[in-house]
């Protein structure tokens, strides 16, 4: 195998690990979530609100990481922040993984494959920015 051949292999498993362990974190935080929300007597009344009122949002809608981070510190902890938190864990490793394979890329000299991670970063980006995620 030729080095530049060893080197895309190494950026494509570090990528692969990233997107598994991510994916199954943030799956198991919502889980967990999901349960503690029903242990604690949850799903007992109407979850999901088809329109929106306007106004401030419901309790256990969590709009920002600083209201995560206050449903993580209660205690007891909000189950529906530990879900919360699983969903932008599960938003946040596309990213990672992609930094991740920039990062590869460039340590082994490969700037075109770094520069179409780069395009794809950015794509990343602007779709959050745009989906208003950014403020």
């Amino acid at each position: 195998m030729s080095p530049s051949r060893a080197s895309h292999t190494a950026v494509e498993h570090l990528v692969a690990r990233v997107l598994l362990v991510g994916g199954l974190a943030g799956l198991a935080l919502i889980a967990l979530g999901m349960g503690l929300y029903a242990a604690r007597g949850g799903f007992g009344h109407q979850v999901l609100a088809l329109r929106r009122e306007p106004g401030p949002p419901p309790p256990g809608v969590f709009t920002s990481m600083r209201q995560i981070a206050r449903g993580l510190q209660q205690r007891p902890i909000d189950p529906l922040a530990v879900g919360a938190l699983g969903l932008v864990a599960l938003m946040l490793t596309p990213g990672l993984a992609v930094t991740l394979a920039i990062a590869g890329f460039l340590a082994a000299r490969d700037v075109r494959h770094a520069t179409i991670a780069a395009f794809v970063l950015a794509m990343l980006l602007v779709s959050l920015l745009l989906a208003g995620a950014v403020h």
